[in-house]
């Protein structure tokens, strides 16, 4: 992985040229990124919105067009992929894989160095959780299949290239991602492995919750609720969509939700423009009265996952990370024998197990939900391309992290030029789905047209 940045800033002149003969200035660049970055406006979106507002601008200059703009966005996120990073023995590594349809799973690496982590964790009235603007993009690279010889040549790869052995790398329980972390860190021993948190109290609410006959029954209930009420004057009651992926790292809203509904149906108030008989709003919701101690268990249980998030999010791990959560949780703890009392147990010897193998000076992340966000970030960039598989679009996960400044994006367009992204998407991503699928029916109209 060499550096396309140049470090002497020869490209800085070529780059003011390319700004005059393509008659759009810094500014204008700023402007689009930041409404596409920062703002979750769409390219077209962002393209329209600057051609009404392009009679104020100062210069005169014609507003980008969707794949300008989209080019300095691919151009941005690779120089943020492909730049130096500084080379010191704290970085800690988060990994994670994403993927959607077709034959592609993609290894993401983002970094933090834990002197960045712990100046923020101990800086007065902030909250010490990592933003995307705190990360650096290491990897993004699709491959056809995973395993752990896969994961551990790949992270091999990327210390060789960036002359960089992190302190600590940071992943979810997967099973390929442990196998090829563990294979690292075994060449590695300054290295030291970790899982997340939010996976494992996911994991934990999972243990409980799939035996439970109670909350079975509960989920068939709401779903049979939501066919019944979906086109009725109760639609305001609907609950929530529990995520397909995920879902035991989801549940917070619908039982946020259930408590809700249950305040409303136990004492009803009137609803401009919405009436009903007596006994209707009892029809359609009273089936959740019959389930107010279970909510108030499983209220508990995810109080205390949020309890635990919250306390490695900020505090990491470290030799005494068990002792002070158990102490943050022991409410919960002594009610034995509940669902809560059973996850906080759980989640203590998680805890201790992560920390144990840290030396007593030293505290590490245990958090990699900052990634997950970013990798939703990437997502939703995409849009509906997300649904054709793997494009040049995720290298606006890269420029997800950036700070879009002039100064910053004068860097970037200089350092990378457009047949350079073109290169990569060639290199890592060949012929997307949507193409294949074009390919596809093209043939099938000359078929049908020459029959």
């Amino acid at each position: 992985m060499t550096p396309i940045f140049d470090p002497r800033g020869e490209l800085i002149a070529a780059f003011d040229r390319h700004v005059r003969d393509h008659s759009h200035s810094l500014g204008v660049i700023q402007l689009f990124l930041q409404m596409v970055l920062n703002s979750a406006i769409g390219l077209r979106g962002a393209a329209s919105a600057m051609k009404v507002a392009s009679l104020l601008f100062p210069t005169g200059e014609q507003a980008p067009s969707p794949n300008g703009g989209q080019m300095w966005l691919l151009r941005t996120g690779l120089y943020e992929l492909s730049r130096h990073k500084e080379q010191a023995d704290d970085w800690v590594w988060m990994v994670d894989h994403t993927i959607q349809i077709g034959r592609l799973k993609c290894l993401i690496v983002v970094g933090v160095q834990l002197k960045a982590w712990e100046a923020k964790r101990t800086e007065r009235d902030q909250p010490a959780t990592l933003a995307h603007h705190d990360l650096s993009v290491w990897m993004i690279e699709p491959v056809e299949t995973s395993d752990g010889v896969t994961v551990q040549r790949q992270l091999n790869d990327l210390s060789r290239q960036t002359g960089v052995v992190p302190c600590e790398i940071l992943s979810d329980c997967g099973g390929d991602l442990q196998s090829g972390i563990a294979r690292f860190c075994a060449e590695h021993p300054q290295t030291t492995s970790s899982k997340d948190i939010a996976h494992a109290a996911a994991n934990a609410v999972k243990h409980e919750l799939n035996d439970d006959v109670q909350w079975a029954a509960f989920l068939r209930d709401a779903s049979h609720a939501k066919t019944k009420m979906r086109q009725t004057k109760f639609a305001f009651l609907l609950p929530p969509e529990l995520k397909a992926k995920a879902r035991w790292m989801n549940l917070d809203p619908l039982l946020t939700w259930s408590r809700k509904v249950m305040g409303f149906v136990a004492s009803p108030r009137p609803l401009p423009g919405v009436s009903w008989e007596a006994d209707e709003l009892q029809e359609k919701m009273g089936w959740i009265c019959g389930y107010q101690e279970a909510l108030v268990s499983w209220s508990q249980m995810l109080q205390v996952t949020a309890i635990s998030l919250t306390y490695i999010r900020e505090q990491g791990y470290h030799r005494d990370a068990k002792k002070e959560l158990q102490l943050e949780l022991r409410d919960f703890i002594a009610r034995s024998g509940t669902p809560a009392a059973r996850v906080a147990e759980r989640l203590l010897d998680f805890v201790e197990a992560q920390s144990s193998v840290i030396p007593a000076d030293k505290r590490l992340l245990g958090s990699s939900e900052v990634l997950e966000s970013l990798i939703g970030k990437a997502k939703q960039l995409e849009g509906q391309q997300s649904k054709s598989g793997f494009t040049k679009m995720i290298l606006g996960l890269a420029a997800s992290v950036s700070a879009i400044t002039e100064t910053n994006i004068r860097t970037a367009l200089s350092a990378v030029k457009v047949k350079e992204v073109s290169a990569w998407v060639r290199k890592n991503l060949g012929i997307s789905v949507q193409a294949h699928r074009q390919h596809a029916f093209a043939a099938t109209r000359t078929g049908t047209k020459a029959a």
